[in-house]
């Protein structure tokens, strides 16, 4: 799980491997990869490395202990942070977007039911025992998917999109990853999806990074659902060509200049 969201012209966001100006970097996140730590999420190095510490001290602790209640507060603070950070991240990625785009496609994702913990499998031949069902992957799985804060990109979305009149249009992902979005192919394959990153169709050629190919996908669902008119005019899918609506400090400061 390498970006939190992808638009359809190449614009990474994620804080990771965003630019040193901005939330978003044009430049393949595989790129960048080589010279990044290990995924931390919205943690630091030192953060990271304190919230073991406190995880393995929070385990020789006993319940209901003063030293329990110290550790479990120490905890809180940092993941106080991170909610900060994830906070902050969706509020500047979800400005930029509604500040340049009329219309905003999102996928329509089931959070929840992607992140699920996977069933135990009983093992037949050894009743009381259980079989390997990946849940330790799945488990890391669910912490990157919880981590990124799609729901929170959304809400913040709409909420920025009430001041800039954009269009904010949720869209079925099925098969969005696995489509060619050139208009003179559009085949439908799973093979296509080489690998998390690479998109290479089966019977055009076509390669691509896989989540701007799904991002070109939800853009044209999302064209083809119907005629999208902001609340400032703008086409659906097009840069704004308007100056953004005011907000009441700005106006404020103008008459203060006047």
């Amino acid at each position: 799980m390498v970006t939190a969201a992808v638009t359809s012209d190449g614009e990474f966001f994620d804080r990771r491997h965003a630019g040193s100006d901005g939330v978003s970097s044009r430049q393949l996140p595989w790129v960048r990869q080589g010279a990044r730590q290990d995924d931390l999420g919205y943690l630091t190095p030192g953060e990271a490395e304190r919230y073991l510490r406190l995880q393995r001290q929070l385990a020789r602790t006993q319940k209901g202990s003063k030293r329990r209640k110290t550790v479990v507060a120490a905890i809180s603070e940092i993941m106080r942070r991170v909610r900060w950070r994830r906070a902050d991240f969706n509020a500047q990625a979800a400005h930029r977007l509604t500040r340049v785009y009329g219309h905003v496609v999102i996928e329509d994702l089931n959070t929840k039911g992607m992140s699920a913990a996977v069933k135990p499998k009983p093992d037949p031949d050894q009743p009381g025992r259980f079989l390997r069902n990946g849940a330790a992957a799945k488990s890391g799985l669910n912490k990157a998917i919880l981590d990124k804060g799609w729901y929170g990109l959304e809400v913040a979305l709409r909420s920025k999109a009430r001041y800039t009149g954009s269009v904010i249009h949720k869209i079925n992902p099925a098969y969005t990853s696995q489509t060619c979005p050139e208009p003179a192919c559009g085949k439908v394959d799973e093979k296509s999806r080489k690998s998390q990153a690479i998109f290479s169709c089966t019977s055009c050629g076509h390669t691509e990074h896989a989540d701007i190919v799904g991002a070109k996908n939800i853009k044209t669902k999302g064209q083809a659902a119907g005629l999208v008119v902001s609340g400032r005019g703008d086409p659906p899918g097009s840069a704004k060509r308007q100056a953004p609506r005011s907000t009441a400090r700005a106006a404020q400061a103008a008459r203060a200049a006047a």
